[in-house]
C-alpha cells in the first residue's frame, strides 16, 4: 500500500495544479507491444511483408515518431520508465528484468501515471502484462521472494492496484508462473498443476491452474479491452487504459482463427493478432462514439527478438530488421527504436510524422500536458512534453538536450542530435558481437556514430572525433550526477549508475560515483 501521507499530500497538489478549464478531458489509451521494434509496422517498413492494418490506420490518422525509443533494450526497464517517466538505471534495476517472485521495483513514494490521471479524478484501467514486481504473500506472514514460501490463496499487493490503478486484469508476465488469470489482487483459480519448463519456447516452469492454454492469452485481452470501452460510452468520468500486450513476446502463441493465418510461421501469425486486438479496441473507440474525445498512444517495449527466427521470415519476405543493427536487448538501434504513434482527434493532424528523438518516459509529461498539470519536482524526471510537436507549434530546438539508452545487460550509449555514443565494445546485449566476443576480437572500447550519414552504425568515428567522445561522456556524466535530464532541482538515484565498463571509467573519472574516495 501507498504511505497514505505522501499520497495525501501528493494528491492535493496534483488536484489543485491539474483543475483545467471546462472543456471535457480526453479519454487516454496507451497500448504497449511487447517484443516489436519499429521495423514490424508496415506503414513504416516498406519492405515488412505483411500488414499491420490498425497501426497504420493509427499512422494514418495522428503523428508518428520515427526517432522513438525505449528506455532499454528489454521489458522491465521500459516498463517502469513508461509508468514513471524516469530511467530505470535511477532504481534499483541496473541490469536485466525484474525477477521472478521479486518484490515491486516502482517505490511506494514515487508518483505514476495512473496516479496522476486518478488524482484528477479518472476511472484508471490495466489490462495486460504487469513485469514489475509484487509482494508475495508468506504463508507464514510479511512477504517472499522464495517460491515454496508463498500462499497463493492470500491478496497479491504491490502491483497495479497499489500504483494507481483502479482495476487491474492479467497474467502478468505470460512466459513465467503462476499460470492463472488475476483480477485486481486475487488469482481467479486453484494452481493444482504444474507447467513443464519448455511447453513451448521461453515457457518457465511453475504453478499452473489446469489446462492453461496460452494462445487464449491475447485474445482475451483484445477482448477485454474492448469491452472496458464500450463500458465507458455515456459516462461522465473521463478514462485512462493501460493495455501493456503480451506479443509478439514468447510464448509465441497465436489463438483462434490466427492459427497459421499468414502461411509462414506462428509468429507471423501472432503478429497478425497482435494488430487485430489494437483493431478491435479502435472499432470500439468508433461503435460508442468516443474516438474523437480519445487520445490514442501506441508503442513498444523494446526491439524484436530474435525468438522471431529472423532468417526464416527472410526466407519468406518477411523483414523485420532491415532498417537498423541489432535486436531485442541491443544498445544498437535494433534494440530500442520502436513505432511511437500518437492519435488525437482535432488536436493533432492527421499522417504527420516528426524526427524529434524522444523516448517513452515522455508518455508522463505528455499526458500531463493533456491534463494541465504541473509534475512535481521528484516525479518525471526524464520525461518531455511532447504537446508542442503534437500541435503543430514551431518547435526551434530538440526536446531533449540528450536521450541516454540502456541495454539489457546494462550498457549505456548516449545520443546527442545525430551522434550517439556507447559504451561498449559490441551490441551491449544479443546481437553480435556480444561483448565477450568483442573484448576478444580487441575492439574499442567505445564507439562512436553519426546516425545521419550512418544510421546503420557500421563506422566507428570515436578515434576521429575525440572531442565529441569527450562532450557526450561529460553530458552522461551530468545525468548521472543530477538525477534527472530535465530542468529542475537535483534529485537522487537509488545507487550510482554502476554498469559502466571499468576500463572506461578509468579513462573518464567523471563517470565515477564522486562519493567513492579512489
Amino acid at each position: 500500500m501507498k504511505h497514505t501521507t505522501t499520497l495525501a499530500i501528493t494528491a492535493a497538489v496534483l488536484i489543485g495544479a491539474f483543475r483545467a478549464a471546462a472543456a471535457p478531458q480526453p479519454n487516454v489509451i496507451v497500448i504497449l507491444g511487447d517484443d516489436m521494434g519499429i521495423d514490424s509496422v508496415s506503414a513504416f517498413n516498406t519492405k515488412m511483408g505483411l500488414k499491420t492494418p490498425a497501426i497504420d490506420r493509427l499512422a494514418s490518422e495522428g503523428m508518428s515518431f520515427m526517432d522513438a525509443h525505449s528506455t532499454s533494450g528489454v521489458c522491465s526497464p521500459t516498463r517502469y520508465g513508461l509508468l514513471t517517466g524516469r530511467y530505470n538505471w535511477r532504481s534499483r534495476l541496473k541490469r536485466g528484468i525484474v525477477g521472478k517472485w521479486e518484490r515491486p521495483l516502482i517505490a511506494d513514494a514515487r508518483l505514476t501515471l495512473p496516479e496522476m490521471f486518478r488524482a484528477q479524478g479518472y476511472a484508471t484501467c490495466m489490462i495486460g502484462k504487469w513485469h514489475l514486481g509484487w509482494n508475495w504473500p508468506g504463508k507464514d506472514g510479511g512477504v517472499t521472494e522464495k517460491l515454496d514460501k508463498i500462499d497463493f490463496t492470500k491478496p497479491i499487493v504491490g502491483g497495479p492496484n497499489s500504483h494507481g490503478f483502479d482495476y487491474y486484469f492479467g497474467d502478468d508476465v505470460p512466459n513465467w508462473p503462476p499460470y492463472v488469470w488475476r483480477e485486481n489482487v486475487n488469482l481467479l483459480g486453484n494452481l493444482t498443476a504444474q507447467m513443464k519448463q519448455g511447453t513451448m519456447v521461453g515457457v518457465n516452469a511453475g504453478p499452473a491452474v489446469p489446462n492453461w492454454d496460452f494462445s487464449a492469452v491475447l485474445l482475451e485481452y483484445g477482448k477485454r479491452c474492448a469491452e472496458y470501452v464500450r463500458s465507458r460510452k455515456g459516462k461522465e468520468q473521463p478514462f485512462f487504459l493501460y493495455f501493456p500486450m503480451p506479443s509478439p513476446h514468447t510464448p509465441i502463441a497465436p489463438g483462434g482463427k490466427f492459427k497459421g493465418i499468414t502461411g509462414i510461421s506462428p509468429y507471423a501469425d501472432f503478429l497478425v493478432e497482435t494488430d487485430w486486438a489494437i483493431g478491435e479496441l479502435l472499432k470500439a473507440l468508433d461503435d460508442t462514439d468516443q474516438a474523437g474525445n480519445t487520445v490514442v498512444i501506441f508503442t513498444c517495449d523494446n526491439g524484436t527478438s530474435p525468438k522471431a527466427d529472423f532468417p526464416q521470415l527472410d526466407a519468406a519476405d518477411v523483414h523485420l530488421n532491415v532498417n537498423w543493427r541489432g535486436w531485442k536487448a541491443d544498445v544498437y538501434e535494433g534494440g530500442h527504436r520502436v513505432p511511437f504513434i500518437v492519435r488525437w482527434p482535432g488536436q493533432v493532424k492527421p499522417g504527420t510524422r516528426s524526427t524529434q528523438t524522444i523516448t517513452l518516459t515522455d508518455i508522463m509529461a505528455t499526458c500531463g500536458g493533456i491534463l494541465n498539470a504541473e509534475l512535481p519536482a521528484n516525479a518525471a524526471e526524464d520525461s518531455v512534453s511532447l504537446l508542442p510537436v503534437l500541435r503543430g507549434e514551431k518547435v526551434e530546438k530538440p526536446l531533449h538536450d540528450v536521450v541516454i539508452h540502456h541495454s539489457g545487460s546494462g550498457h549505456f550509449a548516449i545520443r546527442k542530435a545525430q551522434w550517439k555514443l556507447l559504451l561498449c565494445r559490441g551490441s551491449g546485449g544479443w546481437s553480435p558481437p556480444r561483448e565477450a566476443e568483442a573484448e576478444k576480437k580487441q575492439l574499442p572500447m567505445l564507439q562512436l556514430y553519426d546516425l545521419t550519414n550512418d544510421p546503420k552504425e557500421s563506422k566507428n568515428l570515436h578515434a576521429q572525433y575525440p572531442d565529441k567522445v569527450e562532450e557526450l561522456v561529460g553530458e552522461l556524466a551530468k545525468a548521472f550526477r543530477n538525477g534527472r535530464t530535465t530542468p529542475g532541482s537535483r534529485q537522487q538515484n537509488e545507487g550510482w549508475p554502476n554498469t559502466v565498463p571499468e576500463p572506461v571509467l578509468q579513462k573518464f573519472p567523471q563517470l565515477v560515483d564522486p562519493r567513492i574516495k579512489s
